[in-house]
């Protein structure tokens, strides 16, 4: 079976599972990566393609999204708009972001109509999988919102003016990915309501008193946040185009 045949099985049982809710995406490219030494990480090359543009195709590669919103800083949009002025990316759409990412985020589903669902991605993970994404919308039917997770492999310690204070349990410690997947009615009222700084979107629906549920995370959904990340996700991405 091909890859397209096996995707075009998979998103028709997505859009059954989910009582053929509508479901849109926003590529959030608007950060400054300030750790990456001046190299915009939406836009350096990987592999022969712009950062983000390895999240936008694997979102479009489902088949399940009937919009896709990508998310612009002042600096890429004009570059972004080009990219997607191609026919191929005639279903998404370019925005300019705001400040943090929350606001980016806010700026987006202002801009999406009757939908059910809306899975918000980091433009700045190029390793994101179809698989993941297939997981993520799935994971909609049990909860408010529904984010990939890993386990905290590393020890983790409490540290003071330099000094150990204590060891903490990673046993039940999880670090966060993206996709993560959100009815969309609920969402968009949480960035209406709250104001505070949060961290991602999942964290809106906490404060609400909102459930989230989890599900498995990919260790190669790396996020580029410093220089080193482009190289090894050009060699993640390399040895996917050899398999």
């Amino acid at each position: 079976m091909t890859a397209e045949l096996w995707w075009l099985l998979i998103s028709k049982q997505v859009r059954l599972a989910n009582f053929m809710s509508g479901f849109s995406a926003i590529i959030l490219g608007a950060g400054t990566g300030e750790r990456m030494r001046g190299i915009d990480k939406i836009m350096t090359t990987i592999c022969g393609l712009p950062t983000i543009l390895h999240s936008v195709n694997a979102f479009l590669r489902t088949g399940i999204f009937e919009t896709m919103t990508v998310v612009a800083n002042t600096h890429n949009i004009s570059k972004l708009e080009h990219l997607m002025s191609s026919p191929e990316y005639h279903r998404v759409q370019v925005i300019l972001g705001g400040i943090r990412r929350q606001d980016s985020v806010k700026n987006a589903l202002a801009t999406i109509d009757a939908i059910d669902y809306v899975v918000i991605h980091d433009g700045a993970r190029p390793c994101v999988s179809s698989d993941l994404i297939g997981r993520a919308v799935k994971a909609t039917q049990n909860s408010d919102a529904a984010i990939p997770v890993l386990p905290v492999t590393d020890t983790i310690k409490i540290v003071r003016e330099f000094k150990v204070v204590s060891n903490v349990d990673r046993s039940n410690l999880f670090s966060t990915q993206t996709p993560q997947v959100f009815k969309y009615s609920s969402i968009a009222k949480f960035h209406k309501i709250f104001t505070d700084d949060v961290t991602d979107d999942s964290s809106l629906v906490e404060i609400s008193g909102g459930d989230v549920s989890t599900f498995a995370g990919d260790p190669e959904n790396i996020k580029i946040t410093n220089p080193i990340d482009i190289e090894i996700a050009e060699t993640i991405l390399q040895r996917r185009r050899n398999l």
